[in-house]
């Protein structure tokens, strides 16, 4: 009886690792696509219609005050 109570709780611990190992990993998998995510933001080329955006109307602004 005692050998079946230890089998029945090594199965049950087996699963919980697996189960807790498995969602580490998919957890872990997130955080590396959300810091893809961040680099990718941070990058020149995600950034270059803000700052042409900017160019712009500095541009504007001086043609506005200059002319």
């Amino acid at each position: 009886m005692t050998f079946v109570l230890f089998a029945v709780i090594a199965v049950c611990l087996s699963v919980f690792v697996v189960l807790l190992a498995g969602r580490r990993r998919s957890n872990s998998d997130d955080a590396v696509a959300s810091f893809r995510q961040h680099l990718d933001a941070l990058s020149s080329e995600s950034r270059q219609h803000v700052i042409d955006r900017v160019q712009s109307q500095s541009n504007d602004s001086e043609t506005e005050h200059g002319a």
